[in-house]
């Protein structure tokens, strides 16, 4: 029973293959054609119980015409199916307002077409605005003149509440169906949004080579370290860090062979600063560190492990094998010079390093 359950839903939710309809529109004229499908085959029952059978065998067309909605949904006619939707409503909810009287709410399920015609994004917003503004019109002319035409009325008070609720049932399952298709459609485009402005952001705090935040998302890191430093007057420490003879590997083995060091670098950057602090590609083979809760002393011990582990790392890239080294400049935060002040402090370190033959952490 469950897999039988299982395989309509899959036939229902089935999608398009025309590239300019959408699913959501398609699986909810399925959803209405087989609520209508029922609604007009209990009424044709009903009906023919009260012996009009003429207006019973009419209901069985819309039956058909519902199915035919159905199918149309499945063949790429989405747009056909939902004129072929509004057209069922109106007429048959016309001829049985017509028949029964305007007090039974056969008309309510033309307010549906509203709704349909909204849910369609093809139509123009302005011939949305104007066939909301017909229907209305076109429903107030109804109950005029099913007063002066009602056909046949129900023998007795009974029948007309079961009508009432009848059609009012019906009529909200269609509603809960079209605003649950609604939901779902505005959560989709919501959770779309969304995940499209979280990649822009990543895209405008990431180096895009290496994955690390770039320079002004590590600025607004920064800040956010400072914030805390004056809060709680715990240390932190700059640090500086530029690849060693940089221009030489984009010489010797070329520019892509160079993209490939500042990126597996960059991974192993990563990883070392995890529990430590951040890190950023500060510019061009220069990155930043900020070591947070951490005096100078403790930042160099663990900036000397991260230059032994950059130097015994291979750097094999298609036919080249070679290992580079950084040097490291680093500063301990102070808060009477400020952020700028102490990261240049730790880059006038770093050039010092450079100086003095490289590979070394200068505090």
């Amino acid at each position: 029973m469950g897999g039988a359950f299982t395989r309509f839903k899959d036939f229902l939710l089935q999608d398009v293959q025309n590239e300019k309809e959408t699913k959501d529109m398609a699986v909810l004229l399925r959803i209405l054609s087989l609520i209508f499908s029922i609604y007009y085959l209990i009424t044709g029952i009903l009906t023919a119980f009260l012996q009009h059978y003429v207006l019973g065998l009419l209901l069985i067309g819309a039956i058909a015409m519902c199915i035919g909605c159905f199918i149309l949904t499945y063949e790429d006619h989405t747009l056909t199916a939902l004129i072929l939707m509004n057209v069922i409503l109106i007429a048959f909810s016309t001829l049985l307002t017509l028949y029964h009287g305007f007090s039974l709410c056969f008309e309510l399920p033309i307010f549906l077409n509203i709704l349909l015609i909204f849910f369609n994004k093809t139509a123009h917003m302005g011939a949305k605005r104007l066939y909301s503004i017909g229907l209305m019109i076109y429903l107030m002319f109804l109950s005029e003149l099913s007063s002066i035409l009602s056909l046949y009325t129900v023998p007795s008070d009974r029948f007309t509440l079961f009508f009432q609720t009848f059609n009012m049932f019906f009529f909200s399952l269609a509603i809960i169906s079209t605003a649950y298709a609604y939901c779902v459609k505005f959560n989709q485009a919501e959770e779309k949004l969304r995940r499209i402005n979280d990649n822009l952001e990543r895209m405008a705090n990431l180096d895009a080579l290496t994955g690390l935040s770039n320079r002004r998302h590590m600025n607004e890191h920064l800040a956010g370290v400072v914030f805390e430093y004056n809060r709680s007057n715990k240390p932190f420490t700059m640090a500086i860090g530029d690849i060693d003879f940089f221009k030489k590997v984009n010489d010797s083995y070329g520019h892509d062979t160079g993209d490939f060091v500042l990126s597996t670098a960059a991974g192993i950057f990563k990883q070392f600063m995890k529990g430590k602090g951040y890190v950023a590609r500060w510019g061009g083979e220069e990155f930043l560190f900020a070591f947070e809760n951490m005096d100078m002393e403790k930042a160099y011990r663990y900036l000397d492990e991260l230059r032994h582990t950059i130097e015994k790392t291979p750097m094999d890239f298609k036919e080249y094998h070679f290992n580079i080294t950084m040097t490291f400049g680093c500063e301990e935060f102070n808060p009477r010079l400020g952020i700028e002040a102490t990261i240049n402090r730790a880059d006038a370190k770093l050039y010092k390093g450079k100086q003095g033959g490289r590979n070394r952490v200068v505090k």
